[in-house]
């Protein structure tokens, strides 16, 4: 069987795996739509200032065309650098001014006069970065006579912090996915193990309530002969038998109808022999199995806190053998003093409750407690709350031991309430 570690294994790989294929196709998708959206920017830039150069070519330019120029493509700078490397012409600045070196590249405006366009990253402002398009502008005979510039900083940088933030969100989503894989893997193992475990316990089941059948039908027989001979040996006998005697026949006896109990039990667990279905007062069925729990158990008083209680459909022989064993289970954990029996209707069933202060029940066998042949108790057949459970089904409902909050145990028996309404008196 695979440790709980290694269990623990196939989740966690599956969201690894998840999560890196989640990752590896945002980052592919992202480098694609940065190298996308990079040549979506400089086509723009270069179409506006190619566009704009061959108009300033014309005539000279001024700081209102210029300005005009750069709120029509949203630019951060629009100037014009001459031979000299001054500044005639500036949309955001004085004109007839030496060139900002800390803005202006030297190549590019030496590559722009040569005829060459030239755009790539220009300089930064804290964490924006400006993109810098240097155009050449031709005079009338075709010569390069300055040269355009053109600064594309928050514009251009919104488009690339949109793009970031989608692949964080992409980042942050393959987390998620992968948390949700590695969850619903979890669950399914887990769903697979309770399902494993429950196959193999029917097996168990069907094989332990086979061999409670062999035992019952090969015990009934012997027993029968055994109680015949003891009655007939008791009845010829007669005044012959000592006192002692007449005490050994009736243990003898006794024993003889415990253990047709028993294969009664075992019958009951092997074979869904048919109920006596009638309309069930449960007070009554209470009453009666708590007056014979007082009588088998003389130090143990029951207390009942029931009144009226709805009907409910089910073999009422059948009811008070569960109830009964119940409360005699508790009467033996507490020995004396007092248990109670509590019953009262609930929506459409009726809840019973059998309280005892006893030692409670052994932690080892709490989840197996109605398994067949599984005790708590040094002297216990393991049969009582397998046959319980049993019974309790086979009438539409459930019983549970309830989770231990004090010193004792308690016992919950739940049965749906008869649908048909009383028939009216006479």
């Amino acid at each position: 069987m695979p440790r709980p570690g290694s269990r623990a294994l196939g989740p966690l790989g599956l969201a690894m795996l998840g999560l890196v294929g989640a990752l590896a196709a945002t980052l592919a998708l992202y480098r694609a739509g940065s190298s996308a959206l990079e040549q979506a920017l400089d086509a723009r830039l270069r179409g506006a200032g190619e566009s704009a150069a061959l108009l300033l070519g014309d005539t000279p330019p001024g700081p209102e065309r210029l300005e005009a120029l750069m709120r029509a493509n949203a630019l951060d700078g629009v100037y014009v650098v001459d031979r000299m490397l001054s500044v005639p012409a500036d949309a955001t600045g004085p004109a007839r001014r030496r060139v900002d070196l800390l803005r202006t590249d030297p190549a590019g405006v030496e590559a722009a006069l040569a005829g060459e366009t030239r755009v790539g990253p220009g300089y930064s402002l804290g964490d924006l970065v400006v993109t810098v398009g240097y155009f050449p502008v031709r005079g009338a005979g075709g010569q390069v006579e300055s040269v355009l510039v053109l600064e594309a900083g928050r514009a251009f940088s919104s488009a690339r912090d949109s793009l970031r933030r989608a692949l964080w969100g992409g980042v942050a989503l393959s987390a998620v996915g992968a948390l949700a894989l590695a969850l619903v893997a979890a669950r399914w193992l887990r769903d697979e193990r309770a399902r494993r475990e429950a196959a193999a316990k029917a097996a168990r089941g069907e094989a332990l309530t086979k061999m409670a059948a062999m035992a019952a039908h090969e015990i009934r027989n012997p027993l029968g002969v055994i109680r015949g001979t003891v009655e007939l040996m008791r009845e010829r006998s007669g005044a012959k038998l000592s006192e002692r005697d007449k005490e050994a026949l009736e243990d003898v006896l006794g024993e003889v109808e415990r253990l047709r109990r028993l294969t009664e039990d075992l019958l009951d667990l092997s074979a869904d022999r048919p109920l006596a279905s009638q309309r069930v007062e449960l007070s009554e069925v209470l009453e009666e199995a708590a007056r014979a729990t007082e009588a088998a158990f003389p130090g143990v008083k029951v207390r009942r806190s029931f009144a009226e209680l709805p009907l409910v459909e089910g073999d009422a022989g059948r009811l008070r053998q569960v109830f009964a064993n119940l409360l005699q289970n508790a009467a033996q954990a507490q020995g004396e003093g007092e248990v109670r029996l509590a019953a009262e209707a609930e929506g459409s069933a009726v809840r019973v409750r059998v309280e005892d202060d006893g030692p409670g029940v052994p932690p080892e066998v709490r989840q197996r407690l109605f398994d067949l042949f599984v005790t708590g108790k040094a002297n216990g057949t393991g049969l009582g709350l397998a046959l319980c459970r049993r019974l309790v089904e086979r009438h539409g409902g459930t019983v549970a031991l309830v989770p231990e909050q004090r010193q004792g145990s308690t016992f919950e028996v739940r049965l749906p309430a008869s649908r048909e309404a009383p028939a009216p008196e006479a």
